[in-house]
């Protein structure tokens, strides 16, 4: 009897010291940008701010260990940090692979122990398939529809062009960059949508490097150029700011139609954008999501590399959920419910957020 007693009080025992009866899943992520949501610093818009606060709230929701570290735009810091992230040995890697830094420098570090998730931008299949082989264990990944975003923004445009003017449509595009998979991919939806609609004009297309003040400045020039534009397609909010601060400044608000992609809270002293499309800055915790419910033993699903159409144009259900993302507070969502783990797991959709934030 005392024989048994013992056995099950170590049984009991083991339960209790058990890592697995309360040990909780350490990701880290590196992000690209600031952990600052001051305007002097993030002169490209909060994106990277919001996403890494958004994460955190699903975090406290999925019982994660969430460690992020800022890499303030640094490319070399990003490296680092990376290394340093391995070194901490946590159970899964989330990166970012900007401009193809991440992907070059994975193969040069020992990661067979630890699963790497990209996440917004990845390496090309062939250089994925090429890092697997040289043993970096890559587990999956998700990024946003760019390309459908793109063609969209520019669909969005030319409606609210149409029901406004019976000018013809003149298109002015202010691209992000020239380097990165989410500005490519979203040049080219709106190339193959002007291609589609022989009714427009394309005036130009420039780069202004996701930034406020280069799309200022470049605005006033071409409506100096070409004061027929009647159509801004901007690769994102802080663009859109900028070109309709220059349109004040030349006196032409009122006669041309701006759009970006962000869902930013709109600047003192600036109209809002016409348009806006949002809802990729949710996918942080989205892969947290995938990642929770890949660990779990219950719900084990093998992880993937998605493109997920989450881009949605801001409309009248979605303008409290919007209000909140501004503010970094989701807190007020469960998170969970998104998870198999839940007993009905809701479809991960910008709608359905919006319906769990009102509940």
């Amino acid at each position: 009897m005392r024989r048994l007693k013992k056995q099950f009080l170590i049984f009991l025992l083991c339960l209790i010291i058990s890592p697995s009866s309360f040990a909780k899943l350490n990701i880290t992520f590196v992000n690209p940008g600031f952990a600052d949501s001051s305007d002097e610093i993030n002169t490209t818009g909060n994106f990277w701010f919001k996403v890494s606060k958004i994460m955190l709230n699903a975090a406290d929701d999925l019982d994660i260990n969430l460690h992020i570290k800022y890499a303030n735009r640094n490319h070399i810091l990003m490296k680092e940090l990376i290394r340093q992230a391995i070194k901490d040995n946590p159970d899964y890697l989330i990166v970012v692979d900007e401009k193809s830094v991440v992907s070059k420098y994975l193969a040069k570090l020992n990661t067979r122990n630890i699963p790497i998730y990209f996440l917004y931008s990845r390496p090309a299949i062939g250089k994925l398939i090429s890092l697997q082989r040289d043993g970096v264990n890559i587990i999956g990944s998700v990024i946003p529809d760019n390309y459908a975003a793109g063609k969209v923004l520019a669909q969005q445009l030319l409606i609210k062009h149409s029901t406004t003017s019976t000018q013809p449509a003149n298109i002015l595009a202010l691209i992000g960059d020239y380097t990165t998979p989410a500005s490519i991919d979203r040049v080219a939806g709106l190339d193959e949508f002007v291609e589609q609609h022989e009714d427009i004009n394309f005036i130009g297309k420039e780069v202004a490097n996701w930034s406020e003040q280069e799309s200022y400045t470049k605005t006033l020039a071409f409506m100096e150029f070409a004061p027929e534009i009647n159509i801004i397609w901007c690769a994102n909010d802080a663009i859109g700011f900028g070109a309709k601060r220059a349109l004040q400044a030349h006196n032409s608000a009122h006669k041309v139609i701006v759009g970006g992609m962000n869902w930013d809270s709109v600047p003192k002293g600036i109209k809002a954008l016409d348009i806006t499309l949002g809802g990729h800055v949710l996918l942080g915790a989205y892969a947290l999501i995938n990642i929770a419910d890949h660990h779990n033993e219950k719900t084990r699903t093998s992880l993937n590399h998605s493109s997920l159409a989450i881009f949605n144009n801001l409309k009248a259900e979605t303008v409290s959920l919007v209000k909140h993302i501004n503010k970094t507070d989701l807190a007020d969502i469960d998170f969970a419910q998104f998870s198999k783990m839940a007993t009905d797991p809701q479809p991960f959709t910008v709608d359905n957020l919006a319906k769990a934030l009102n509940k």
